[in-house]
């Protein structure tokens, strides 16, 4: 390459680089338009490790987050805070480190052409640039991934007769950190192995000089990554590619073909149905990069004695394996360990074509067909802006995909000039969920997050003066509505065509508004063979204050009984630590309808104010409804009410006078009716 053609590719790259850079950086703060469930999980991880804790192998509830992400998101929040925007940056450089290790690589195995080619789809096609912003822990994957190939290829290439051990040690560093990162990196890595016995089978030569580098390099990272392997909890996701898999070794060979198919698919024809992480059903590639890519595909296939072109085929193949084992659905995450390879062959597919068209038709055409190809490349750019920035990113289902009403609701309690207690309703309250969203979201200490859903709750901070909001998904139930007296703050409006165009702010008095439940007493209740009048205790955690049934005392058959419970929050220590495996407290309040022989005909178990978020002195209402069987017999029946926590099962005791007495409290009887 002459001087003028370096300096010509260089500033090819670079162009390429800054329009990369804007595609993942313009409107980052805005666009996802929130926050999924999944990103904030990944926050909360990489937030503990900023604040000094250690990241488990083993997370909650099988997500199985990798460990290296919770270090380099760690770090970018340093950066720029434990805030959401910190996770879109993180995953952005890593975007573009990808495209940087692309060119690299596919300029040493190709040449300066293709390298610039491949980059550029990198850098400017929709799902490059979709997945370069998302907040999720696989980001930093296909970076390395890339990376050690690249690596892998300045050992493999020593020209200049060096030896180049540096670059073997680089490489299996690079490899093991992919494999801290996701899983699909696993598959990939097996890319790798074939490409050593490839060596040993076709370019006997290079294997002779490197072979034992090679497997060395392998080892070592294999070693490197065993502690994390080995450990059962980093197989979390693989279990969802049993099904397929169970259904072939059983004979039936269905579901994994169409999975097959509709993964193929995804390249030209139809792609990720999943709204989170593409405008829906848009494949990979447009029909002129199409056309080029299977070009591509042809070339490498007939080129496989070729060292680079063998490897781009076993890239592409195990990159993409989990995909074809699950299909299109979610492909866009399964697959981005082939992101390298899917680039790289609409590259060689168009330098190839090039060359084709200058032996055949002269250089004149060869070079029209070239400036066609940097112009298509210029619509590729314009159609990812705005398919990405227009057609999803403004969609009403991307908004709901990511949250946006509570993102909305985190931008005005951080704008509010009201400090104390805010109750936050929604239909998400539990850990890991709207919880997680908001602590990445509100940057203020003044104030104190009470989460319910209050569709079947209401929580009541120790206050005389409260913030309450209300969004539509997650609106008050009838029977709290009405024996309420809350001050409409405002009406803050997002879009009309938004799942939830609005949300509803309320001042409110939380002492003063718990009063009138607290006077919903309905007579004694039992505990233990004994008569007890309320308050009453369980295990120190939590008193039950009053209760109002409803209908009572008579009910007919296939009505509903409605169960209004009033609590006293007293000492959330007394529910013991969370299991390991757990983010916080989790408990259930049940009621059961017995019949008169002391049978369970009706239940419902729920607290929708959850423990985790319990607070001395805070009270909170819980509504359950039972329906009664249609084909009950009538009769005397009875409610039973108990707490347990959901680890376990395990039921906390009813406390009378500092001693336990059974686990569970009996209503006065109700009679059920016929019709």
């Amino acid at each position: 390459m002459t001087s003028n053609q370096r300096r010509a590719a260089n500033g090819g790259f670079i162009l390429i680089l800054l329009l990369a850079a804007f595609l993942r950086l313009y409107r980052l703060d805005e666009i996802p338009p929130g926050l999924t469930h999944d990103e904030a999980d990944s926050g909360y991880f990489y937030a503990a490790v900023y604040r000094g804790a250690r990241s488990p192998v083993e997370a909650p509830y099988g997500y199985a987050y990798e460990p290296l992400p919770m270090y380099t998101g760690a770090v970018f929040m340093h950066l720029f805070g434990p805030t959401d925007f910190a996770l879109r940056v993180h995953s952005a450089f890593f975007g573009l480190l990808l495209l940087l290790f692309t060119y690299l690589w596919g300029r040493r195995a190709f040449g300066p052409a293709v390298g610039l080619g491949g980059a550029a789809l990198i850098g400017l096609s929709f799902w490059t640039v979709s997945d370069s912003r998302f907040a999720l822990n696989s980001q930093p994957a296909p970076a390395l991934f890339a990376g050690a190939a690249y690596i892998l290829w300045l050992a493999l290439e020593d020209g200049d007769g060096r030896r180049r051990w540096w670059a073997w040690g680089l490489f299996a560093l690079l490899l093991t950190g992919s494999l801290y990162v996701y899983e699909a990196a696993r598959s990939a890595a097996g890319a790798f192995v074939l490409l050593l016995v490839y060596l040993a089978c076709f370019d006997r030569a290079r294997f002779r000089r490197h072979g034992a580098w090679f497997a060395g390099a392998l080892l070592l990272a294999g070693l490197l990554s065993a502690p994390h392997l080995l450990d059962p909890g980093a197989w979390g996701r693989t279990s969802t590619l049993s099904g397929p898999l169970q259904a072939a070794t059983s004979g039936d060979l269905g579901p994994l073909w169409e999975n097959v198919l509709s993964g193929l698919g995804t390249l030209s024809f139809e792609g990720d149905s999943f709204v989170t992480y593409n405008l829906p059903g848009r494949p990979i590639f447009d029909p002129v990069v199409s056309l080029f890519f299977y070009v591509g595909l042809l070339v490498c296939v007939r080129r496989w004695r070729r060292l680079p072109y063998a490897f781009t085929l076993m890239w592409l193949a195990l990159g993409l394996l989990p995909t074809l084992i699950l299909g299109e659905y979610t492909s866009t995450l399964h697959s981005k360990l082939a992101e390298t390879p899917i680039m790289m062959l609409p590259a060689l597919g168009a330098v190839a074509l090039v060359r084709w068209t200058a032996g055949r038709f002269g250089p004149r055409w060869a070079r029209r067909l070239m400036v066609g190809c940097v112009m298509w490349l210029t619509v590729v750019a314009l159609s990812t802006g705005y398919d990405y920035f227009v057609r999803w990113g403004e969609a009403p289902a991307t908004r709901a995909a990511y949250f946006h009403t509570l993102a909305s609701i985190t931008d005005y309690l951080n704008d509010t000039p009201y400090s104390g207690p805010v109750t936050l309703s929604s239909p998400f309250p539990d850990l890991p969920l709207d919880p997680f969203i908001a602590d990445l979201r509100v940057q203020r200490a003044d104030l104190s997050l009470r989460w319910c859903d209050a569709r079947r709750a209401l929580l009541f901070p120790d206050a005389e003066r409260g913030l309450l909001v209300l969004p539509p998904n997650a609106p008050l139930d009838p029977y709290l509505a009405e024996r309420l007296s809350l001050y409409l703050l405002e009406r803050v409006h997002l879009r009309p065509d938004d799942v939830d165009p609005y949300f509803d702010l309320f001042a409110w008095n939380p002492k003063a508004a718990l009063a009138p439940f607290l006077d919903a007493l309905a007579g004694v209740t039992a505990a233990g063979g004994e008569a007890l009048r309320l308050p009453v205790s369980w295990g120190g955690a939590v008193e039950l204050a009053a209760y109002h049934v409803h209908p009572a005392p008579t009910v007919r058959l296939g009505e509903e009984v409605t169960v209004v419970t009033t609590w006293r929050i007293r000492d959330p220590a007394a529910l013991g630590p969370p299991p390991a495996h757990d983010y916080g407290p989790a408990a259930a309040i049940f009621v059961h309808l017995l019949d008169p022989a002391g049978d369970v005909i009706g239940q419902e178990d729920r607290l929708d104010a959850p423990a985790w978020n319990w607070r001395a002195g805070d009270g909170f209402v819980q509504l359950h409804r039972i329906p009664v069987p249609a084909d009950a017999r009538p009769g005397v029946y009875r409610l039973e009410i108990g707490l347990y926590l959901r680890e376990g099962l395990t039921r906390l005791p009813v406390v009378v006078d500092g001693a336990p007495a059974g686990d569970a409290l009996f209503l006065p009887p109700l009679e059920i009716a016929d019709r």
